[in-house]
């Protein structure tokens, strides 16, 4: 007999399950069988039946022991194994544990077969679609998954579908409900019968119709138990059906479905013609999905989220004996919650009579915020709040489920079961369920990182990544610091893809080795014995400077690495047996990896897995194929013991679906996730025309979305993104949230808010600090004491975050590093004011932009490259290294594009480079000299340095100076205040330097392909002019100075008598808006505009007033009425440079 008990709750099914159980089996050593559809219910009813099963009144010391809890599609087989090899019943038998015809197994013959008929006319759009017959083909790659796809499409059909198997069994080419093919799909009935012969085995939708009469006929074929459970479906397979139904003619069968509503059964029932118990005779077929009666509901969420319930209510209408719905032990709360459950059990219209004494009480919420963290962080601190309020919850009465867990995931690690930490929430631990293997087992995350990158190009940046997995760098011993030295020198040496040339050749490079780890290996070890300057390469290898022998190690145990990843790499790139790919993954576990002792288990699990994935088939795979079969391999896959273990479970919709927790929290129920969007696949069969009860994904995250609502016993939270956290741009809810929401308003009715709580952006926003700031909260909403400071900051009186040009900092003490000023410093000081005075003053540094790896080829240099080149030339050749010399060191080095595209950058950068030496080499005769420079100022303080670059000529001393930029403000200046010093210090008695009369700075020309020379005057009172640049140094170290180094310069080399200042301060504009011009300058953004991120306009800094007496620090500025502070700084800099300069 089939036996059919539905409830709303399936706690009140579990209790009724227990009294079935009770009584126990006439043969007591026989294990109870029990279907469930997941893991998570399982692992809920076991522990569910273990307080009852044995416990005596009001206690929960019962035990459940000898239940065979296991999948329908394993109890099917389990049943068919027993009726047709007439052994006894067990659900371990060889069929049921091993079925060719399930799509892991499935996959090999399909895919032998699919090479073997590959030519067949019929599969024509098949072999374009693998690229069969053209090895070089990218469609190559998608003869396993292709493959896989076909098996799992074949289980499906087998599984929902069996008429249609069996038909094509006998030759008839039927979709199994008495229709013909798609004439696009007719190829698939010879098809599968090729798999068929291929394997030898019938097919179980083949003998299901023998199955199921010997079944009936026989009542003591197999061996069977008295007595079979199926607990919680929403959905039965056509197969399962058959065969239960089968069972229940000499066995008793009971059927345990949550059902949300006894008037949807009945409204059902009516609609379809009152059809009830049965127990129909052989194998019956079942109608259309567009065929379906559709009852009349009153309830919008019912009737919008029960279609599979329907679907699986008329699919067992004909074969159920007796139907028992049984009433929940205890009634619902008066709550906002127990009203939306009753009126979805009695399919109450919500808007016909709202009630007045239903309230927003919190029973149910819906949370809006901006993005996946603000939801995390929202929901950790309403789970506090809840904890607060009842003692008695505990974190194992709460159920998280989330429709994409991989995106949550590591932010709920981040915001919950962090020990130490002062956030409350940091103490409850968190059980994530069904995460995929690869989030939880680093081995194997390791294994699929090597095969995606035997994929690709072998990118400096992805075997960092890959050095940088915990496994590896156990394995080779790396630190935190190796790894960011190893980083460090694969940029220095130029590595950018490819272990060698090897990897080149796939790509037509096999003769380009620079840029591999190869080339980028042979300079790192170079480095440790040799010297980049002293152009002691070996065959193409230069010497990486910076590699100290201390490093020896280091570099020792990075080549063992590359050694042992280029061999497995080697071995993945062939085509082989499946068996022999799956010795090289493991032998890529023993030569890559390494695991604590704690962590051994991640080996053992990687290498099990690996080894069963493949088998001992001699199927030939490529690399292609491996990676589709071990992205199957990495999928989510719940386990038993990930549920209910005492802490805050988190799982997709699936696996925990009603099973009841106090509170059920549903996480990111978003629009773009949930329920998921329909996807016809064109080769489904099924999905052409559905019938009743075959799977739909969107239909079953809608009965998900419903079974969650009647699971929660005292609260259900649902949170979605309702803003974009970037714009603030609304984002409406998804389908079935907007339906929850119209039911709840419908419920309070509509004079009252709203039942959805809209979040601020951030967590510090003070109404999260504040009583009743949240909707729904008593006291203040958020936990967080660090967010709670932030929240008192912004509520407090705004400080810009340096001081402004107008506020000046008190004058620095006068201690010895202050007396004294360094040539060189001062210098840094006036080519970059704003800068010096965050740095020297404020002792602050905003971070550069990291920069990742480049893992690019240049075809070619950007400006950047190509000035370091011209520089490294220029000073090597005016060392008296020849050129070509020099051109051998660069193309050893790595930097240059391949090929001709190298050659021709080299040759530029080469002329480029002798016409400047054509006209340096002749002003720097001799060697140069250094000078010791030591100059008193009028108060005292004493610049002091050491000048370089001094040469003598013609009875004449000279700095000469040649750099392979364009001659701009940072050199004349650079060159000017040199040049003081020096002439200041000749004046103070110092003879070698009263031998200097010029400065000569010798650069490319600004426009074509020449050079530039400036040539600067020695002033004749020199100390003056040096000691006003160190008071505007003392002033500019009190406040930003408006002083951008190029419009300076710019606004004075247009400036003067005849001219107007506003003509010369649009002058100065246009370089400070340019695309590499002051504006976007970090420190001058940080200075005046109190945001990095944010520029500043030109006006901003006109806004600076100039002082009242037009002196600054005692500097006279030579300032017109009403002009700007900038104007008079420019011109006290500038002019005097202006004054004493020559070009050409």
């Amino acid at each position: 007999m089939l036996i059919l008990h539905r409830a709303e709750r399936t706690d009140t099914l579990a209790d009724t399950l227990a009294e079935v159980l009770a009584t126990p089996l006439d043969d007591p050593m026989r294990t109870e069988i029990i279907s469930v559809p997941a893991a998570g219910v399982e692992r809920w009813l076991a522990q569910h039946l273990a307080r009852r099963l044995g416990s005596g009144p009001e206690l929960s010391d019962g035990i459940a022991a000898n239940i065979d809890f296991t999948g329908p599609g394993r109890l099917s087989d389990a049943i068919s194994a027993a009726v047709l090899t007439g052994d006894r019943f067990a659900t371990d038998t060889p069929l049921s544990t091993g079925n060719p015809w399930r799509a892991a197994e499935l996959t090999w013959p399909v895919l032998r077969v699919l090479d073997e008929r590959i030519d067949d006319p019929e599969l024509t759009v098949i072999a374009r679609h693998v690229g069969a017959g053209d090895d070089a083909s990218p469609r190559i790659g998608r003869r396993y998954a292709t493959a896989r796809h076909l098996a799992e499409l074949f289980e499906r059909y087998g599984r929902s579908r069996p008429s249609m198997i069996a038909g094509w069994a006998a030759g008839d080419d039927l979709d199994g409900a008495g229709g013909p093919l798609r004439d696009d799909l007719a190829w698939q009935a010879g098809f599968w019968r090729a798999v068929r012969a291929e394997i030898g085995q019938p097919h179980p939708a083949e003998v299901l119709g023998e199955v199921c009469d010997r079944l009936r006929s026989d009542p003591g074929v197999a061996d069977l138990p008295d007595r079979f459970s199926v607990f919680g479906p929403t959905r039965i397979t056509e197969s399962f059906r058959n065969i239960i139904s089968a069972v229940s003619v000499h066995h008793d069968v009971h059927l345990f479905v949550p059902h949300a509503s006894p008037r949807l059964w009945e409204e059902l029932r009516a609609a379809a013609g009152g059809e009830s118990a049965g127990g129909a005779v052989g194998v019956s077929v079942p109608p259309r999905r567009r065929e379906r009666p559709v009852p009349e509901l009153r309830n919008p969420l019912l009737a919008g989220l029960s279609r599979d319930l329907q679907e699986l209510q008329l699919r067992l209408g004909d074969v159920v004996d007796r139907d028992v719905r049984h009433q929940p032990s205890t009634p619902l709360p008066d709550t906002l919650l127990g009203a939306l459950q009753s009126g979805i059990r009695d399919d109450a219209d919500p808007g016909a009579a709202p009630s007045a004494e239903l309230t927003d009480d919190g029973s149910v919420e819906v949370h809006a915020c901006h993005g996946p963290e603000r939801q995390i962080e929202v929901l950790r601190d309403r789970l506090l709040h809840l904890f607060a309020d009842d003692p008695t919850l505990e974190p194992r009465d709460v159920l998280i489920m989330c429709p994409d867990v991989e995106t949550f995931a590591p932010l709920i690690r981040g915001a919950f079961g962090q020990a130490g930490l002062p956030h409350p929430a940091f103490d409850l631990r968190v059980r994530l369920a069904d995460r995929g293997v690869r989030h939880v087992n680093p081995v194997i995350d390791t294994v699929v990182g090597v095969v995606e990158l035997a994929a690709g190009r072998v990118t400096a940046g992805d075997v960092l990544d890959l050095l940088g997995t915990e496994p590896v760098r156990t394995r080779f011993a790396m630190t935190d610091d190796d790894l960011d030295l190893v980083r460090e020198w694969l940029g220095h040496s130029n590595v950018r893809w490819g272990l060698g040339t090897a990897e080149r050749a796939r790509f037509g490079l096999e003769r380009f080795r620079q840029g591999t780890f190869d080339a980028g290996l042979d300079r790192i070890a170079l480095g440790v014995v040799a010297e980049e300057t002293d152009d002691e390469w070996l065959g193409t290898a230069l010497p990486l400077a910076g590699v100290e022998s201390t490093g020896i190690d280091l570099v020792g145990r990075l080549d063992e690495f590359l050694d042992r990843l280029g061999r497995v790499l080697a071995e993945l790139t062939t085509t082989a047996p499946a068996h022999r790919w799956a010795e090289t993954l493991v032998e890529a576990v023993g030569s890559l990896t390494a695991t604590a002792p704690a962590d051994d288990w991640q080996r053992a699990q990687a290498i099990r897995m690996l080894e069963d994935a493949f088998g001992t088939t001699e199927e030939v795979l490529r690399l292609a194929d491996v990676r589709d079969l071990l992205s199957a391999l990495i999928a989510g896959r719940p386990t038993r013991s990930n549920f209910r273990t005492g802490e805050l479970t988190v799982c997709t919709m699936v696996p925990m679906r009603s099973v009841p927790h106090r509170v059920i929290v549903l996480l990111g129920i978003d629009a773009e996730v949930f329920p998921r969007v329909q996807r016809i696949d064109g080769d489904d069969v099924l999905g052409v025309d559905p019938l009743v009860g075959e799977r739909n994904p969107r239909d079953e995250d809608r009965q998900c979305f419903l079974d969650a609502i009647g699971a929660a016993r005292d609260n259900l939270l649902v949170f979605y993104s309702g803003a974009d956290p970037v714009s603030g741009r609304h984002i409406p809810p998804a389908v079935v949230v907007s339906e929850l929401i119209d039911i709840l308003d419908g419920l309070t009715g509509p004079d009252r808010p709203t039942i959805v709580r809209r979040h601020s952006l951030h967590g510090f926003d003070a109404r999260n600090f504040i009583d009743g700031g949240v909707p729904g909260i008593a006291g203040p909403f958020s936990h967080d004491a660090s967010l709670l400071a932030g929240a008192k900051a912004l509520r407090g009186p705004a400080d810009p975050v340096v001081p402004a040009a107008r506020e000046a900092l008190p004058a620095p003490e006068p201690t010895p590093e202050l007396a004294d000023i360094d040539l060189a410093s001062l210098i840094d000081f006036h080519v970059d004011p704003i800068t010096a005075f965050v740095r020297q003053r404020l002792g602050a540094r905003i971070p550069d932009d990291e920069t990742p790896h480049d893992d690019q080829l240049d075809v070619e240099l950007d400006p950047l490259d190509k000035w370091g080149i011209g520089d490294r030339f220029l000073t090597r050749m005016l060392s008296g290294v020849p050129l070509g010399d020099c051109e051998a060191a660069e193309l050893r080095r790595g930097t240059l594009p391949p090929f001709a595209f190298g050659t021709r950058e080299l040759q530029a950068i080469s002329r480029a480079v002798t016409r400047l030496h054509g006209v340096v080499a002749p002003l720097r005769p001799g060697s140069p000299e250094t000078l010791d420079i030591l100059v008193t100022l009028p108060d005292g303080r004493r610049v002091h340095g050491t000048v370089g670059d001094v040469f003598t000529g013609d009875g004449q001393a000279r700095l000469v100076r040649a750099t392979y930029s364009r001659l701009k403000a940072k050199q004349q200046l650079s060159a000017w205040i040199t040049l003081l010093a020096v002439a200041a210090a000749a004046t103070q008695g110092n003879a070698g330097a009263a031998r200097v009369g010029s400065a000569v700075s010798v650069g490319r020309a600004a426009r074509g392909g020449g050079t530039t020379t400036l040539t600067l005057r020695r002033p004749e009172d020199p100390v003056p002019l040096l000691d006003q640049l160190v008071r505007l140094r003392d002033e500019g170290l009190r406040r930003p100075l408006p002083l951008p180094l190029e419009p300076a310069f710019t606004f004075v080399d247009n400036d003067g008598p005849g001219r107007r200042s506003h003509w010369a301060l649009n002058s100065a504009r246009k370089v400070f808006d340019d695309t590499f011009g002051p504006r976007h300058d970090r420190y001058l953004k940080l200075a005046f505009g109190g945001d990095v991120l944010a520029d500043v306009e030109f006006d901003v800094l006109l806004e600076e007033p100039a002082p009242a007496d037009r002196v600054l620090g005692g500097v006279e500025l030579a300032l017109a009425e009403d002009e700007p502070l900038f104007t008079g700084l420019a011109r006290a800099v500038w002019v005097p440079v202006g004054q004493h300069r020559e070009g050409t």
